[in-house]
């Protein structure tokens, strides 16, 4: 029997929950099976930086020419992008690691769709130091996802893999909130899924999902297939 290769799933968002200026709020995930490959990217990007020997390349501390040179070298890379944006309605949302935890669960929903059985491992850029919120954070998001999997909470400055996560996140924030839309473009492509839900959709669902109820909350999703050929 062939051996199903196994891919590497790297997470992170763009935008805040707690700050009510803030319309929307990006999770991006990258699904890749070299994800040794992504260092190439920020290695070749870091030759466009202005700052010289800055720790890692983050979207909103990089100019335009290293966004670009990162993007173009993304989209050219074998891997998968999902998108999840989430509309605050005005809402001062606190940063828990249960609201943390759904943000993901609704991303992960298609990643698991897409990947089935072939991911590995999940990293996400650490969101929470404290050991005690990490925790909290993993075991609420295996039981929204009813199954237990493996969960890596890395600094990005050592872990520069998921900065990917990163650079597609500021760019969806930056094509939602209309500040520029041609670095979304440069990736567009490498996108299968693109989900928009609101606060209060997320909440129901959640709900629903605690309660054992069938009924879910509508939400929209690209109509791309999630399944992989």
């Amino acid at each position: 029997m062939k051996e199903i290769k196994k891919v590497t799933v790297f997470i992170d968002e763009s935008g805040t929950l707690p700050d009510p200026k803030d319309k929307v709020v990006i999770v991006a995930a990258i699904g890749s099976l070299n994800p040794e490959k992504l260092l190439i990217i920020s290695k070749s990007a870091r030759k466009f930086q202005k700052k010289k020997g800055a720790a890692e390349i983050k979207f909103y501390k990089a100019g335009k020419r290293t966004k670009r040179k990162f993007l173009e070298n993304l989209a050219n890379q074998d891997l998968e992008i999902f998108v999840l944006t989430v509309e605050k309605q005005g809402k001062k949302i606190e940063d828990s690691p249960e609201n943390f935890a759904l943000l993901c669960w609704l991303i992960l929903e298609d990643c698991l769709l897409f990947y089935r059985e072939e991911i590995k491992e999940i990293v996400f850029d650490r969101h929470f130091h404290q050991e005690k919120d990490q925790k909290s954070f993993n075991h609420t998001l295996s039981k929204l996802l009813g199954q237990k999997m493996n969960f890596t909470h890395v600094d990005s400055q050592k872990d520069s893999r998921v900065n990917t996560a990163d650079m597609v996140a500021g760019s969806l924030l930056w094509l939602k909130t209309g500040k520029d839309s041609s670095f979304y473009e440069l990736i567009k492509r490498k996108i299968v899924s693109e989900k928009l839900v609101n606060w209060k959709q997320i909440k129901k669902k959640f709900w629903h999902k605690k309660m054992s109820e069938p009924a879910q909350a509508p939400i929209q999703t690209s109509n791309k297939s999630l399944r992989k050929k």
